[in-house]
């Protein structure tokens, strides 16, 4: 993520190796612009022939035996408030929720971990109690679009360092562990098509890395305004920094 020109962006970076095709990592914001998430459609649909790995830990029907303790921290994991929390900031700035901006499509494949693994090698998950949206009453007028904005800012700069805020070990399962499994599943695909795994944005250094040391190189970065600090009045526009 950066922030340029006090709006943020996510990157979408093409990595490249010899004999082998392409693996373009697509961050995603998990709240942005409605035009942030018809740009990513737009890089999606234009590689038809890619294989789209996408993120989204997997409930397994029927679960497998788990112990009293563990049945209650799959219970704490379901309710630990993270979707909350995107629906209530979605719904306080006007943003949209990514799940309802980008639709995933019949032919991609999940690339991620099993919520039981996750809950294994994860540390504890606090609990983020919050206001249906929909109960929640606004402010009206100025004062509404004011409270919007501040909250614009607050997600803009604390989304870069969210991550900060996790235990080692709920970010060895959380992040590093879910970036080794779906790279090594986009390893094994890539020699026959291109490779494209739309991400949460804060996994694409530790996704970069493991590349790296398989001999890819990051050939190009383009930038994509996930959002602004005010509401946009003009159709969204990405930059593009070559490494």
């Amino acid at each position: 993520m950066r922030v340029i020109g006090g709006n943020l962006h996510t990157a979408v970076q093409t990595w490249t190796r010899t004999d082998t095709h392409p693996v373009i990592l697509i961050g995603l914001c998990h709240v942005g612009e409605t035009d942030y998430y018809a740009d990513v459609a737009r890089i999606l649909d234009t590689n038809l022939d890619a294989e789209i790995l996408y993120e989204g830990v997997v409930r397994e029907q029927p679960p497998p035996a788990l112990t009293v303790r563990e049945q209650a921290r799959l219970a704490h994991l379901d309710g630990w408030g993270l979707r909350r929390l995107l629906e209530w900031a979605a719904a306080a700035t006007g943003l949209q929720l990514q799940s309802r901006g980008l639709t995933r499509r019949e032919h991609w494949h999940n690339a991620d971990v099993t919520a039981v693994d996750l809950l294994r090698v994860s540390g504890h998950l606090r609990r983020i109690d919050l206001p249906d949206p929909d109960d929640m009453s606004w402010p009206d007028g100025i004062q509404a679009r004011l409270a919007a904005r501040v909250l614009r800012r607050l997600l803009i700069h604390g989304s870069r360092w969210s991550h900060l805020t996790a235990n080692r070990s709920t970010r060895l399962g959380i992040v590093d562990w879910r970036n080794i499994n779906a790279i090594t599943q986009a390893l094994r695909i890539v020699h026959d098509s291109p490779v494209l795994p739309p991400w949460g944005a804060g996994h694409l250094s530790g996704m970069g890395r493991l590349l790296a040391l398989n001999d890819f190189t990051l050939a190009h970065t383009q930038w994509l305004r996930a959002i602004s600090k005010q509401p946009p009045t003009t159709p969204d526009t990405s930059t593009e920094d070559k490494p």
